[in-house]
């Protein structure tokens, strides 16, 4: 199991790179401008069984998305859940 970090927006290269790189049972968490993923609960990320997607609290707020995430009743996780997800995993790696 990896736990795939993306940082860039969802229509990013780096955002396409990591959908084609990810796993049964990996597990994405999208942090900074990738929290925009709230605003289209329509993406493959949110459609698909295959990998569990989380979107960082503190990023959400920070871009005013909070309420966007909980309306779509997308996982959230804060900085907390995010050293906890690093720990559950056996590695990880970020897309910028």
């Amino acid at each position: 199991m990896t736990l795939h970090i993306l940082t860039t927006a969802p229509n990013s290269d780096p955002a396409r790179q990591v959908e084609q790189a990810l796993n049964a049972g990996d597990t994405l968490l999208l942090i900074e401008a990738a929290v925009t993923a709230a605003l289209d609960p329509q993406l493959n990320c949110w459609t698909q069984p295959a990998y569990t997607v989380w979107l960082l609290e503190e990023d959400l707020v920070a871009r005013g998305l909070g309420n966007i995430a909980k309306k779509h009743r997308l996982a959230t996780v804060n900085m907390d859940g995010f050293v906890a997800l690093t720990e559950q995993h056996e590695q990880s790696v970020t897309w910028y």
